[in-house]
């Protein structure tokens, strides 16, 4: 008989690997015009969980939800920075950008239940050159799309549609409760005092009667998706607890209408593990879903921080400063507010816009955007960002952004994408879960084949417990949700803090940096410039004061053991007295226009034959620095939150102070750490777990585990993680434990002078902007990088344009500009 059960097993698990590995069949989208659209149907999975798609072409997802619950709330697009609010029982479009051929991967917000979306074809999108003014326009249009879909989750019916799940999933833990307690307390009582009580309490009828709402109602949604995943070939964790409890089930019944089928020994009824089982995942999901509410916080926040009404007054009024009148002022919805508008913050009001101030004093927190808690002063010309509150004065501000474009819209939109975005360490923990369940079904099977051929008496009983336990204890949610919720947690911590990574990956990356290189004017310096020749207008830099922030900044990342290096077009002694008052190790003095991309890369070449983990990182302040950005291993991006400073950098520093450098290096590390310990825990719970569950330690130990004992261990593991996880929110970045002296950042660095020309620079420009294209609206090629007249930096089209004669300039600031329009003849030559 135990050859027959070796090769029946075998049988089985061929059966098995084929159903799960065999190529799934796809579904091909319908092509439209210049469009493409397919529905997918979301009910346990995915189907088709493979969608063939063309390249080139925007695809639009109708995502049909049959069901409600945590794991399928989401849609995330990881490689793409789309995460998509999907309601339950509803259908949601999810449109995507033309993409190149590929394999862009999908998954549920849980990461247990996974899609492929595979583009194939030729597109135009290859040559930035090409691509069409409509295709452009639609990633323009997503962009307020994605930012819009990232919010659904602060959206009324998405938190209505959470509340329900919990107030459901209380009324079926309840249910659970009131009808398990019963029938383990019976269990427990017919194990230790059976001979003394009645027979009709110790009858398993009376346990199958309780037990059988608790498997059919309180565990409706377990078999329901379970089933529903092992059917569309997907399996998860529903899967595991539902093949496990639906086996002790039945055999139960047989145990109660058929004993004599069974062997004396073997008719133990198991509806006391059904019910516990089921109850306690239930127990799992509610904790986890009031835990996981809190994941999308700095979203939340960030979108609070817009007020829902704005009062805009007339030009009339603000002539003849009537605005200052607290009665004058029409209300209307921030929806309706467009650009040029004027619009009036009282003192202690939120601003609703970014605008420029054209009347009015005033204290600006300016805290919710850049995590700096002093307020600025802002005055007449000054611009300022919505989300703002203006402390102690009314304001009046021109509207320059509206909707979409505005900057706190655009700081949710990095936020979604990057916690959408998926860390290089989760790679590991999606290759084994996507494995993990087929290979679960395999030992569990494998586990009963064995204990029912060589185990003791009663065999049979012996076989269905360990089989059961191995299919209850292992929780592939526990692999799913190690990286994600810390990711998340992570990025939020650096939003709170002016700190936007624009991908996990940079979070992840951070930790390794050992190079940071710095622009001059404007990173470390306060980019004030001086006539140097009124006649002339020529402007110098090189009495440029340095930021008082920026020494204490260079000391922390000192002592975190970083190497620092100075990039700065003025000469050597200029240079040299910047870089020593700052505390800087080397300063590479006159560099060329050309020359920064050329020296990230030089300095990547000698540090990364010293270690395949020595990163460099760049720290700038503009289009100027993009080629160099782009260049290093990590770009950091100096300012208030503008389109080019997020698109051109991996990391936007919104206080413009250098201390963000040493803070997200901070938080990369105990994110970092902080994911580890969430992997080594789902890894060594499932590994340990299943041992003990499948019995390989009873010989030594007779240790086995209960299906009950099982289940509880399986819902806490999933609720561990995200305990583990949350501890990042309460982390403090902002504290260094160097005690900065003020007396001893003078050094003396190493001076390198800039002597050679870099031809390779409108090489790299070309490919950061063909790089930043396919991702962002910026209409740029070669012909759109202009050069400033005045300091001869680069420039794009959309910066400060002033037509002279018959063609357009344009400047890298105001200053520019303004020296520009005091002698254009001499600039236009």
């Amino acid at each position: 008989m135990a050859v027959l059960y070796i090769i029946v097993a075998a049988l089985i698990t061929a059966a098995l690997l084929w159903f799960f590995f065999a190529p799934q069949k796809g579904g091909k989208t319908t092509v439209t015009g210049h469009t493409q659209h397919i529905d997918v149907e979301v009910n346990g999975g995915y189907s088709p969980a493979l969608i063939q798609a063309e390249a080139g072409k925007p695809l639009t997802i109708h995502f049909d939800r049959k069901e409600t619950g945590e794991c399928t709330s989401h849609v995330v697009f990881s490689d793409l920075g789309i995460d998509a609010t999907l309601p339950g029982n509803r259908t949601t479009a999810v449109t995507l950008p033309p993409l190149k051929a590929g394999d862009y991967p999908f998954a549920c917000g849980m990461n247990m239940i996974h899609g492929m979306l595979r583009v194939s074809g030729e597109t135009q999108s290859d040559n930035l050159a090409s691509v069409s003014e409509h295709e452009r326009n639609l990633e323009h249009n997503l962009l307020a799309e994605r930012a819009t879909n990232s919010a659904n989750a602060a959206d009324s019916n998405s938190t209505r549609e959470r509340d329900a799940e919990i107030a459901l999933l209380k009324k079926k833990f309840l249910i659970g409760m009131i009808f398990t307690i019963p029938v383990f307390v019976l269990s427990m009582a017919s194990m230790f005092w059976g001979q003394n009580l009645p027979t009709w309490l110790t009858s398993p009828w009376l346990q199958a009667i309780l037990v059988t709402p608790v498997m059919f109602y309180t565990g409706w949604d377990i078999h329901r998706i379970g089933w529903n995943a092992i059917i569309h070939r997907n399996p998860e964790m529903n899967a595991l607890v539902t093949m496990g409890t639906t086996a002790a089930y039945l055999f139960s019944w047989v145990v109660t209408v058929i004993p004599q089928a069974l062997p004396l020994n073997a008719r133990h009824a198991y509806f006391d593990s059904v019910g516990v089982v089921l109850t306690l995942v239930v127990m799992g999901s509610l904790l986890e879903s009031r835990a996981r509410a809190g994941t999308g916080d700095a979203i939340q926040a960030l979108m609070k921080l817009r007020p829902d009404a704005a009062l805009v007054i007339t030009e009339e009024e603000l002539r003849n400063e009537s605005w200052k009148l607290p009665q004058v002022g029409r209300s209307i919805s921030i929806a309706d507010i467009k650009t040029d508008d004027l619009v009036k913050v009282p003192g202690g009001d939120t601003i609703p816009n970014d605008g420029k101030i054209v009347a009015g004093i005033a204290h600006v927190d300016e805290s919710m955007i850049t995590g700096e808690s002093k307020p600025v002063e802002r005055t007449l010309g000054d611009f300022v960002t919505g989300g703002t509150m203006a402390l102690d004065a009314p304001l009046v501000l021109r509207v320059t952004h509206t909707g979409s474009d505005t900057v706190l819209s655009q700081i949710v939109q990095l936020v979604s994408s990057a916690q959408a975005s998926k860390a290089p360490v989760q790679a590991l923990a999606d290759r084994i879960a996507k494995i993990f369940v087929p290979v679960v079904f395999t030992i569990a099977l494998w586990t009963f084949t064995l204990w029912l051929s060589f185990g003791p008496q009663p065999q049979l009983t012996y076989a269905l417990t360990t089989a059961v336990t191995v299919l209850i204890i292992a929780c592939p949610c526990a692999l799913g949700l190690a990286t994600p919720l810390s990711v998340t947690a992570g990025i939020g911590v650096g939003a709170k803090n002016g700190i936007l990574i624009s991908s996990a990956q940079a979070l992840e990356n951070a930790r390794h940096i050992k190079t940071v290189v710095f622009d001059k004017t404007g990173t470390i310096t306060e980019g004030k410039a001086e006539v140097r020749d009124a006649s002339d207008g020529t402007i110098s830099y090189a009495s440029d004061p340095i930021k008082s922030s920026s020494p204490a900044a260079i000391a922390e990342l000192k002592a975190l053991g970083i190497r620092t290096i100075m990039l700065s077009g003025d000469k050597a002694e200029t240079a040299e007295r910047v870089a020593r008052e700052a505390g800087i190790d080397t300063v590479i003095s006159e560099v060329k226009p050309d020359g920064k991309a050329f020296w990230i890369s030089h300095i990547q070449s000698q540090v990364s034959s010293a270690a395949s983990k020595h990163l460099v990182a760049m720290v700038g302040d503009g289009i100027n620095d993009a080629p160099a950005l782009a260049q290093a291993d990590l770009g950091f991006a100096m300012g208030t939150g503008t389109d080019i400073a997020m698109k051109s950098a991996d990391v936007t520093l919104m206080t413009g102070e250098l201390n963000g450098v040493a803070r997200m290096i901070r938080l990369s590390r105990v994110t970092m750490r902080n994911i580890h310990q969430n992997l080594g825990f789902a890894f060594g719970y499932n590994i340990i777990g299943i041992i003990i569950a499948s019995g390989l330690l009873y010989p030594l130990t007779g240790w086995l585990l209960s299906p009950m004992i099982a289940g509880l261990a399986m819902s806490l593991s999933s609720v561990s993680l995200i305990t583990n996880a949350s501890r990042l929110r309460a982390v403090d970045i902002t504290q260094s434990r160097v005690t900065f002296d003020s007396s001893s950042t003078s050094t003396n660095p190493q001076v390198i002078i800039d002597d050679s020309t870099h031809s390779q620079q409108g090489e790299l420009m070309f490919e950061f902007l063909k790089k930043k294209s396919a991702h962002t609206d910026i209409e740029d090629g070669l012909e759109h990088v202009l050069t400033d007249p005045v300091c001869g930096m680069s420039v794009t089209q959309d910066q400060n344009p002033f037509a002279y004669g018959d063609k357009a300039y344009h400047f890298c600031s105001e200053h520019c500009l303004e020296t520009f329009k005091s002698n254009p003849a001499q600039y236009a030559k």
